[in-house]
């Protein structure tokens, strides 16, 4: 009995020294070829996975040659969203009544959401009646922000979007929106004391994500469900004044009706992000990288220097990724012709000029000299097809969202080398790993 418990300490004490003189070691699990799991703190030696766990007096070593799988435990993200407790509007925006009201409207900002009420009646007509949150913003710009909820006893009372030329009631605009029981709307003034345009679209129903995109006189708007994947609900022609007014617009709906509106991830700049997917670049082997592109040339593609990885060859990319292609487009882009899968499922053959100030270019036959958006009028952009190679060794899944296939790998204290299959060796350190598997 003295003897059991010498040992199980002597194993804790072993333990416990390995843990505290590595501080690379990361939490997670290991399986072996014959099925065995070990969960613990792991970190690598030559070829070696040492698995330590001081609480079951553990410390066991798994050889390169026996191990199927691996995978780190993640750590939890922080929540970045901003939590003012005072409800103050963040700078630089404002809030106004435009237009004759009942009584005046109100927002404010607590954690990350804009809550907005309005007792305005209408964008219609030649006159308005609405609540605005709004900022001045000047040449290209973009608008984003997703509409949790609208709640009104007027089914029509709407929240959404607005670029417009001035703060009277009779400005320039254009407003795209979701009602409280109707569905989504877009409206647009394209004169001063004009009529007002008013469409619906009932596929915007619920809460949604809405988007306008200012670009000159053009002004295109987006929308989705899951911020994802965007579709173009329309493209104006709007001439306005170089600045603008864009923001937040909530209208109450008849008279005195009064509506209340919630938003989150509002965003403004001349060109934004997609927030929620990640581009992916697919090599012709089957690997995968993630990451924001700051730009693309006729040699290699080269990510946001914050990222601080290595640009990749262009000689082995397929195709690049702005959106999840859908399921009955899927087989255009597998054919591996070069050209720009757009977000209408128009494909533009043609040969890729490169990317650069997020815009694509393509140089097609019948339409000349293209440029396109990437992070709004783009799905893919294909470079070749997918190689028809033999299966990798070696499944690499790393923390930024990427999956390596590998011919092997080999093992050592900073992490692991593993060996591409159409890139060659490429080194992943230890805090950058997600999981490993061997290929069955």
């Amino acid at each position: 009995m003295q003897n059991t418990t010498f040992k199980s300490l002597l194993l804790a004490g072993v333990a416990c020294l390995l843990l505290a003189g590595d501080a690379e070691a990361r939490r997670g699990y290991v399986r072996t070829r014959e099925g065995k799991v070990l969960e613990g703190h792991l970190r690598f030696e030559s070829n070696v996975v040492v698995i330590a766990d001081a609480a079951k007096a553990l410390r066991a070593e798994v050889g390169l040659t026996n191990l199927a799988a691996l995978g780190f435990d993640s750590a939890v993200e922080e929540d970045a969203l901003m939590a003012d407790g005072s409800g103050r509007l963040p700078w630089p925006w404002q809030e106004v009544d435009v237009g004759s009201v009942r009584r005046a409207g109100e927002a404010e900002f607590r954690g990350g959401v804009f809550r907005v009420r309005s007792t305005g009646t209408n964008v219609l007509a030649d006159g308005d009646s609405f609540h605005f949150i709004h900022k001045k913003v000047g040449g290209e710009s973009e608008l984003v922000a997703r509409v949790l909820r609208v709640r009104s006893d007027d089914p029509w009372a709407r929240a959404g979007l607005m670029m417009r030329e001035g703060l009277g009631a009779d400005a320039k605009h254009v407003f795209v929106a979701i009602t409280a029981a109707r569905g989504g709307s877009l409206a647009s003034r394209e004169r001063a004391g004009g009529d007002t345009t008013v469409a619906l679209d009932r596929a915007m129903a619920g809460s949604h994500w809405i988007k306008l995109k200012r670009d000159g006189e053009r002004i295109a708007v987006f929308a989705s469900p899951d911020a994802r994947r965007w579709r173009v609900v329309e493209r104006l022609t709007l001439p306005m004044e170089d600045e603008i007014h864009a923001g937040l617009a909530v209208v109450g709906g008849h008279d005195g009706a009064v509506a209340e509106a919630m938003f989150e991830r509002v965003e403004e700049g001349a060109s934004l992000r997609n927030r929620a997917y990640v581009p992916q670049v697919e090599l012709k082997s089957g690997s995968m990288q993630s990451g924001y592109i700051e730009r693309m040339d006729d040699t290699a593609i080269y990510f946001d220097a914050m990222l601080r990885r290595a640009p990749l060859s262009t000689h082995g990319v397929a195709l690049v990724r702005f959106q999840p292609v859908p399921a009955k487009l899927a087989p255009v882009v597998a054919e591996g012709r070069r050209g720009v899968l757009l977000v209408g499922g128009e494909f533009i053959e043609g040969e890729c000029g490169g990317i650069a100030n997020h815009r694509v270019t393509v140089n097609s036959v019948p339409l000349g000299l293209k440029r396109y958006d990437v992070n709004n009028e783009v799905v893919a952009v294909v470079l070749g097809k997918r190689a028809v190679l033999a299966q990798g060794l070696f499944e690499v899944k790393t923390t930024d969202g990427a999956t390596w296939l590998a011919r092997g790998i080999t093992l050592d204290r900073e992490g692991m080398v593993l060996h591409e299959l159409a890139l060659g060796a490429r080194r992943i350190y230890l805090h950058e790993i997600a999981e490993v598997r061997r290929a069955s």
